[in-house]
């Protein structure tokens, strides 16, 4: 034990000693992987495909939002359920390059089928 850390203890058990630390009972969700050993390098592994999931959600996003606009200029309802399928594979290739927290969702195809004759009455 270093120095430093022999003084921050001898501090920390006086503070204790003198009731100025207090320990809250804590709670919460354990750390999943914590005793788990991580190779060189991983966070910043870690790091970089998460910024690059980011950029590919947004353009993934932005394609999902051209595709839900043509969904409404569509001639009848099988038009609409092949637009929202071809959309649906569009996202699930975008989904596969993106972290799993940051995925996009799929169109629900009753949903939209459902707006569509909303907009047609």
């Amino acid at each position: 034990m270093s120095w430093i850390e022999r003084i921050v203890e001898e501090r920390l058990a006086k503070a204790a000693e003198d009731g100025e630390l207090a320990a809250p009972h804590l709670e919460g969700k354990p750390i999943a992987d914590l005793h788990w050993e991580r190779p060189a390098g991983w966070w910043a592994k870690q790091f970089a495909e998460r910024e690059m999931s980011h950029d590919r959600r947004a353009a993934a996003l932005e394609a999902a939002a051209a595709s839900r606009a043509g969904f409404w200029r569509c001639a009848d309802v099988a038009a609409v359920r092949a637009a929202v399928a071809k959309a649906n594979a569009a996202i699930d290739r975008a989904n596969v390059n993106i972290v799993p927290d940051q995925r996009v969702d799929r169109f629900d195809v009753a949903d939209i089928v459902e707006r569509w004759h909303g907009l047609q009455r």
